[in-house]
């Protein structure tokens, strides 16, 4: 009598289709349409025009949450690989430090809220490392600097496991080979005691444009309606600011405020962001040395990797949903699908 093994299906071994019905090439670019359009049904639409293949928003949101879930493992055993003390008889092996993709290397960090169904809104940090060139204007002929060869790492972590994220982007990068380091942020303290931690020693530069807001609110309080010598005076101050004479700004502030009477709250506040982060607001010997003064890499970072894919109208997430999409996002507009895709699917079965 002849026997038939049921569910026995050569043609899908040979096909590899693995855990799904379709084929590993479809897999992939399913989870990157789903990944890049912000909208899973839009993403449906664009991938039945393209390959007359039917298939469920419900069917792609489950690939993109099992594909992300796996990069969000695969990045946490990088974190805590990076960091682990080796055992006690362990045998202690070297690790491969790639080499940077340029001598300065950029490394900046920032948050920006998400909606969690059950949770409300949660901070997403990011970071983005970049690689810090001199080149010259082709209009004008003049020398700036730009930043290029961006990736990103984000997720729903608290400051501790985002500083494991972090240490493990900036060391695939190769910010231990760097010859100079730079850190442009604002100023929120997590930031900057993640940078002292990790990066030191390290150049540390505030984003200008936040100090700038800082001596706006302040001017603000000190001309109350008088919207024109507010404008005046800030012009001023920018120009002290940029060519880093603080000293002078905040002689400027002082000269407003009569002695003897405490502070307005703003201008207490932009006196002490001055005072705490003076060491890092010396714009005029930064750029000189060809360094970055703005944090708008890491602001762009916040926009791409979360908001454009994980804002929309009306958008809510679960933690783990977000967590695969921040996941794959990163991957995806780090340039490095390809690369990574290999390691998200299982191994071919042996002959």
């Amino acid at each position: 009598m002849l026997s038939v093994k049921l569910g026995f299906s050569p043609l899908d071994d040979l096909l590899y289709l693995g855990e799904h019905s379709w084929s590993p090439e479809t897999v992939k670019q399913m989870v990157k349409l789903g990944t890049e359009i912000p909208s899973y049904r839009r993403a449906v639409e664009n991938f039945q025009e393209l390959t007359q293949v039917g298939v469920s928003k419900s069917s792609l949101g489950h690939l993109v949450k099992t594909y992300g879930g796996k990069m969000v493992n695969q990045q946490r055993l990088e974190a805590e690989a990076t960091v682990k003390p080796p055992a006690k008889d362990e045998v202690i092996t070297v690790r491969e430090m790639p080499r940077p993709d340029s001598e300065v290397m950029a490394i900046s960090m920032d948050g920006a809220m998400v909606n969690i169904r059950g949770e409300g809104w949660k901070e997403v940090k990011t970071v983005s490392v970049s690689a810090v060139e001199m080149v010259s204007d082709e209009e004008t002929g003049e020398r700036e600097v730009r930043l290029s060869r961006h990736s990103y790492r984000a997720g729903l972590w608290e400051a501790k496991e985002f500083a494991k994220q972090q240490w493990a982007e900036g060391c695939r990068r190769g910010l231990e080979r760097a010859g100079q380091i730079v850190s442009v942020n604002d100023g929120a303290l997590w930031i900057w005691l993640i940078v002292q931690m990790c990066w030191a020693p390290c150049v540390e530069i505030l984003d200008w444009w936040h100090a700038v807001e800082k001596l706006w609110e302040a001017a603000t309080a000190l001309f109350d309606q008088d919207q024109t010598a507010c404008a005046s005076w800030m012009d001023s101050q920018k120009s002290q600011l940029w060519n880093s004479q603080l000293r002078q700004v905040m002689r400027a502030i002082r000269q407003l405020c009569p002695r003897g009477q405490p502070l307005p709250e703003k201008v207490w506040s932009a006196v002490s962001y001055i005072f705490h982060n003076r060491r890092r607001m010396r714009y005029k010997q930064f750029r000189e040395a060809g360094y970055p003064i703005g944090s708008g890499t890491v602001e762009s970072a916040c926009k791409l990797v979360m908001q454009e894919r994980m804002k929309q109208a009306g958008m809510r997430w679960s933690r783990d949903g977000a967590q695969a999409m921040l996941a794959l996002r990163s991957v995806l507009l780090s340039e490095r699908w390809d690369e990574i895709w290999a390691s998200l699917r299982p191994p071919p079965k042996p002959a």
